[in-house]
């Protein structure tokens, strides 16, 4: 048993080329299936979210804009997905964020809404 337990204490340790960062590594797993240097295989921060309030009064980005347009069309999350090469859930967070810097809670809301800024941005 305690042969067993020095063997395990001392495994010889294999250079590694990481396959993300390419910087080689000691790889002391017996298997072999660690390809990932350990600062690669640190958890990596997760993002903040961005709070609503904040977004209010941004400008829409381009693939935002075309959201808009598909909504005054009044094509369903589905449409817009099919139609913009996205995900139905990805169209969803779009409004989402659409509603957040409009300051409209829905889709005729922000129909008026984009009407109003098209009459407001043609010249007199």
């Amino acid at each position: 048993m305690l042969a067993a337990n020095i063997r395990h204490m001392t495994k010889v340790a294999e250079l590694r080329n990481c396959s993300r960062c390419g910087n080689d590594f000691h790889n002391y797993g017996s298997e072999g299936l660690n390809r990932i240097c350990p600062s690669c295989r640190k958890p990596r921060t997760p993002q903040k979210v961005k709070d609503p309030a904040n977004l209010l009064g941004l400008p829409l980005t381009v693939r935002e804009k075309q959201i808009v347009d598909c909504v005054c069309e009044a094509k369903l999350n589905k449409e817009i997905a099919h139609q913009l090469h996205l995900a139905e859930g990805t169209v969803k967070v779009f409004m989402s964020t659409i509603f957040s810097k409009t300051g409209v809670s829905n889709r005729t809301a922000l129909a008026i809404w984009a009407l109003r800024q098209s009459v407001e941005s043609e010249p007199s």
